[in-house]
């Protein structure tokens, strides 16, 4: 087996198990409500992952997933203040977190053998593309 095929299997066995009934519907009813379909499913990905991402670059980040307006918004907090929503609102965030579970926050995953908080970008420019060898 080539380096990297299983990989790829279960990667797109998962995607169509994931995304299969979207692809089905699109079929069945028509491409653009279907591509509107997808594309709402793939923006709130992002956002979950965008919120992740700027969690790593603060002090004591976490996030949070409410709902305003019957769509999830991830919020990222910085220690116990909430500093940023994905996807932006238009309301303040504390009327957003007025009656959520501040215990359930979550705290992105720390890779290791980098740097965290640090993004790669940053750590080049600082000639330090490498990060530094754990303890």
């Amino acid at each position: 087996m080539a380096a990297g095929k299983g990989r790829f299997t279960k990667t797109a066995m998962t995607y169509a198990v994931k995304y299969g009934p979207l692809v089905y519907e699109a079929v069945k009813y028509g491409r653009e409500p279907a591509q509107r379909a997808i594309q709402k499913a793939l923006a709130r990905q992002g956002n979950r992952r965008q919120a992740l991402r700027h969690a790593t670059t603060v002090v004591d980040g976490s996030v949070l997933r409410v709902f305003h307006q019957a769509e999830p918004v991830w919020v990222v907090f910085a220690g116990d203040a909430a500093v940023a929503s994905y996807p932006p609102v238009d309301v303040p965030l504390p009327a957003v977190l007025e009656h959520a579970d501040l215990s359930l926050r979550v705290r992105p995953p720390v890779r290791s053998g980098r740097a965290p908080g640090v993004p790669r970008v940053v750590r080049k420019a600082l000639g330090r593309s490498k990060s530094p060898p754990p303890p």
